[in-house]
């Protein structure tokens, strides 16, 4: 058990780690672990000298309240946050050059909330734990998802940067205004949805609902359980790469498809295969029309061999940058 160590609380009160804390402020430019209940918010932010502080929450952390906008946790400055374990009555948020750390946990034990936020340049990444609400990233940040729950929205926005590669995302993955999203695995339980200048490259995975781009986003697709439909419109385009693919169970040549619907079936180049409904939508007019595209790419399955040379390759790369850091 890790031993109580003296917290400073708003208002400058001195209280052992070991009592309830309100409102409590970490601003030293250290290192806590909590392990307790705290009866209100915290806030962790960098000392007055500029240095960042870092608080880890474990498994037995139990923060109760929320300020006034809903957040029981607030990290700012360039200091950290990680959550090993423990619960949250509320939102998680990340402002400025900030990093969260999601291992485990629950966040949002109040039944209407419990988002994880990130805004400004801030670096979230999730590894494991439940998100009762949504887990958002905003402005340039970056956000890496490998494991965990979210039971609601997955969302990207703002020029922001996602990455997904396990866990289950319990609604919709949403990559939106000029944002990206690399997917290769995860469960995506409802739609992935490419809007507003977004680009989406899909390498695996699994959707289980609509693949759907709007508004000049992009969606490039190597791999991965496709769901059932496939919708372009807003002068979008969704490419599909493959050896081989079907239009109504006919061959159906490279390029951009012609009919407006129909069924698409095929190989794409990691192998899987596929049959979806597919739709290219005029979100404009008759006169101005504003229709989406749906490519076909040819690409080939990489032979074994061919991907026993890649691995082979990063594998040179990786030693030599190790030999070149150890000189």
């Amino acid at each position: 058990m890790t031993p109580p160590k003296t917290l400073t609380a708003c208002g400058g009160l001195a209280l052992a780690a070991s009592l309830p804390a309100v409102a409590a402020t970490f601003s030293d430019g250290g290192t806590s672990v909590i392990n307790e209940t705290f009866n209100d918010f915290i806030e962790v932010r960098d000392s007055l000298g500029g240095q960042p502080t870092t608080v880890i929450f474990g498994t037995d952390a139990n923060i109760t309240q929320a300020d006034s906008v809903g957040d029981s946790v607030f990290v700012l400055g360039n200091s950290s946050v990680v959550v090993n374990g423990g619960r949250f009555f509320q939102d998680v948020t990340a402002l400025n050059n900030t990093s969260l750390t999601i291992n485990g946990g629950l966040i949002g034990t109040d039944p209407d909330d419990g988002d994880v936020l990130g805004f400004g340049t801030s670096r979230l990444t999730v590894t494991g734990g439940t998100i009762t609400d949504d887990l958002e990233i905003y402005d340039s940040g970056t956000l890496n998802v490998t494991g965990g729950e979210i039971l609601e929205d997955l969302e990207a926005f703002d020029n922001s940067s996602l990455t997904f590669r396990g866990g289950t995302v319990s609604n919709n993955l949403t990559v939106d205004d000029n944002a990206t999203g690399f997917i290769t695995g995860g469960t995506i339980s409802n739609d992935l949805e490419a809007l507003d200048e977004a680009s989406v490259t899909v390498r695996g995975g699994s959707i289980s609902a609509d693949i759907e781009a709007s508004g000049n986003a992009t969606i490039d697709i190597f791999g991965g359980e496709l769901g059932t439909r496939i919708r372009s419109g807003g002068n979008s385009e969704i490419t599909l790469f493959g050896p081989e693919f079907q239009i109504n169970g006919s061959p159906a040549d490279f390029g951009t498809i012609d009919p407006f619907f129909g069924e698409l079936s095929g190989t794409l180049s990691d192998g899987s295969t596929f049959s979806v409904d597919f739709q290219r939508r005029n979100e404009g007019s008759f006169f101005r029309p504003r229709l989406g595209d749906i490519v076909l790419v040819q690409q080939a399955i990489p032979e074994p061999a061919s991907l026993g040379l890649l691995a082979m390759g990063g594998l040179l790369v990786w030693r030599r940058r190790r030999d070149e850091e150890s000189e």
